[in-house]
């Protein structure tokens, strides 16, 4: 009987490595020893790498001599995409290779946030978990202004904390901007920044979450989300993310660590690690069961999730494509793994419940 190929569409920076057999950020040998354990064969591939009308691949497979080499093969069954696709003719390729029969998990993993918000606010039980939203607006940020004291604007699709700007009261009247390491008072006239954030469609503005500290410095927590062998969601890792001194961003591309759940909540003697988790892992699966309603093909998420004092969880956002690479630097090396490990025993879950079916 042949091993099942599965396969994993990637994006070109990461495919030109993987033809250099190597890659940092997505490990390969990962998906090479996952598959052996649930009995697959991985091959990597771009979306122009595939012929709709022959039902072919140009996909990198491992040759013999244990070295990654260009092959023609047919489409696998399951796809794993881990690629970012923002072009009407990408999507439509998707599409197109879905009504084929082909089961692509994660096929969107781009998602605005404003859109994830108005889904979760639908649950009456996530609602506690999802600070105030709104879209851009002069008249939205007058009335956030007047409700809060720190808020957050932000681009409502974006990645790696860029575009967004913290805007704090100093005083009665005083106000304050930070972005890029500026910061700019103001009080009745805005600043350009704000003017051109605002006015802007495609920005967010939220209410601030007052984020719990390690060692001064704020932080929010990366939580891996997955389906797993058995179809079912669970909660594969937890890694924190400080943001560099001075800062209010966490992402480790704006000069954050990434640190243990562990490490982060020693400094938190009124906080139990046990029910901290529990509440963060009860949170995570009630969200993603949501969100996988209204995108039926969700499968491996990574939320950012920030913590009050009290270490209640608060919705930051949703990441359709989860780098992962925190669990490595903050030294979770078998949660790192994990994290390639599931969707492997998720793409097998597939092939038997699935593809035999048919």
């Amino acid at each position: 009987m042949n091993t099942p190929t599965v396969g994993i569409l990637i994006g070109g920076l990461i495919y030109s490595r993987i033809k250099k057999n190597g890659s940092d950020f997505e490990p390969i040998s990962f998906y090479e020893e996952a598959c052996i354990q649930y009995g697959l064969s991985p091959c990597f591939f771009r979306l122009k790498d595939i012929t709709l009308e022959t039902n072919q691949i140009n996909a990198l497979v491992k040759g013999e001599k244990g070295k990654y080499e260009m092959k023609v093969i047919t489409i696998p069954k399951i796809i794993h995409n881990r690629g970012l696709f923002f072009s009407n003719e990408s999507k439509l390729k998707i599409k197109s290779l879905q009504k084929t029969g082909v089961i692509i998990f994660n096929d969107r993993n781009r998602y605005g946030k404003w859109g994830v918000h108005e889904i979760l606010m639908k649950n009456e039980e996530l609602q506690p978990h999802l600070p105030e939203t709104k879209r851009a607006s002069s008249r939205n940020f007058i009335e956030m202004m007047d409700k809060y004291k720190e808020l957050i604007i932000k681009p409502n699709s974006g990645s790696l904390g860029g575009g967004v700007v913290m805007v704090e009261k100093k005083d009665r009247d005083l106000w304050e901007v930070r972005y890029r390491q500026k910061r700019e008072a103001f009080t009745n006239e805005w600043p350009e920044i704000i003017r051109k954030k605002v006015l802007n469609k495609n920005y967010i503005i939220q209410e601030r979450i007052p984020l719990t500290e390690y060692q001064g410095s704020p932080f929010d927590l990366r939580v891996s989300v997955q389906k797993n062998g058995l179809g079912e969601w669970q909660v594969t890792g937890v890694v924190g993310k400080v943001a560099k001194i001075g800062n209010y961003v966490t992402n480790v591309a704006k000069g954050g660590t990434c640190k243990t759940l562990n490490e982060l909540l020693n400094e938190y003697s009124d906080l139990d690690f046990n029910e901290v988790y529990q509440s963060i892992e009860d949170f995570s699966i009630k969200a993603v069961t949501e969100l996988n309603k209204y995108f039926p093909n969700l499968a491996d998420v990574g939320l950012d999730i920030g913590l009050t004092s009290e270490g209640f969880p608060m919705f930051i956002e949703c990441n359709g494509r989860d780098l992962r690479y925190s669990f490595k630097i903050a030294q979770m090396p078998e949660v790192w793994k994990a994290t390639y490990t599931t969707p492997i025993s998720y793409a097998r879950y597939l092939f038997d419940s699935k593809i035999d079916e048919e």
